[in-house]
């Protein structure tokens, strides 16, 4: 891609696409959290506050998460490297992270329930995680899966190509799951849950998904050999709400999902090894790993509608 088309001009100014989608991203999130909160009655400024917390603490987290789990970041103990932010390198699940630090903080400063910004500050985050994802068409490297060996694919609108190969667009997958989890959770957010239950289903649902989007993504940063860092956080993400719930159900829950966990981690590993290093046809490898992924998002569903009957 050129410069002309990941950038534009605006007032004398060079700006980028990619930037204005992640402004955007945080803009409409921010407002979603604001129509949210006022109808869930939580304290006024609420919105005000987090949000002069959560942009630093967001891009601070995004940053460090980075810079602490790209193994080819080489500069880690040099401020002035950690510092050029603007020179690209942050983790989702680190800005994230800092979205979910920042409401922490804002709930322990007004003195009102964690849990009850938490559960509307999921749908908010997914609304962000749409423009985020969007954003990457105007980069140049950034959600575009591995080569793609299935022809139909390769010459669909879901491809692009760059002369040599044709790689899935990734981002719009991304994109697209994070706008429907969004409008569930929007739902969900608005019915007299239990508080936390929009927080833990998001957590779930979002961890599994990205967990096979991450495989399918190519991007070089923050891997380890065939295994994606990012990957391996965002099944943690779906771990946490799984555990829950079914400590929630009793001891043979927790031991069918500790199960299941482990069983997915060396099933999943396999499946990452034959993709990165053997010839199977990918397409073939990833209808069973989307199969797999689906095994916790069931068992920690049905989990949740059991802990939650009166």
């Amino acid at each position: 891609m050129t410069e002309e088309t990941l950038s534009f001009s605006f007032l004398g100014l060079t700006g980028y696409w990619y930037g204005l989608f992640i402004a955007a991203g945080v803009l409409f999130a921010l407002c979603l959290l604001g129509v949210l909160a006022r109808k869930k009655r939580l304290p006024a400024g609420t919105v005000s506050l987090y949000a002069v917390l959560a942009l630093p603490i967001g891009l601070l987290c995004s940053r460090l998460l980075f810079c602490l789990l790209d193994f080819n970041f080489h500069s880690f103990f040099s401020l002035k490297a950690l510092a050029m932010f603007w020179g690209g390198g942050f983790s989702m699940v680190g800005a994230l992270l800092g979205a979910t630090l920042a409401s922490l903080l804002t709930a322990r400063l007004l003195k009102t329930p964690a849990l009850a910004l938490l559960d509307i500050l999921t749908p908010a985050l997914l609304l962000f995680m749409v423009f985020a994802r969007m954003g990457e068409c105007f980069t140049e490297l950034l959600g575009r899966s591995r080569p793609l060996t299935v022809e139909w694919i390769s010459n669909s609108f879901l491809a692009q190509n760059d002369g040599y190969d044709a790689y899935l667009r990734t981002y719009a997958l991304e994109a697209f799951t994070a706008a429907v989890l969004c409008i569930l959770m929007i739902f969900r957010a608005l019915r007299n849950t239990k508080k936390g239950s929009v927080l833990l289903t998001g957590m779930l649902l979002l961890g599994c998904s990205q967990v096979l989007w991450e495989s399918l993504r190519f991007d070089s940063h923050m891997r380890y050999s065939f295994i994606s860092m990012q990957q391996i956080l965002f099944a943690c993400m779906f771990a946490i709400p799984l555990m829950i719930y079914a400590a929630r159900c009793g001891k043979k829950a927790v031991v069918a999902a500790v199960l299941v966990c482990v069983g997915l981690v060396g099933a999943i590993v396999g499946l990452e090894f034959m993709i990165d290093r053997s010839g199977f046809n990918r397409l073939l490898l990833y209808i069973p790993y989307a199969l797999l992924l689906a095994v916790p998002a069931a068992l920690g569903l049905h989990y949740r509608k059991r802990s939650e009957q009166p």
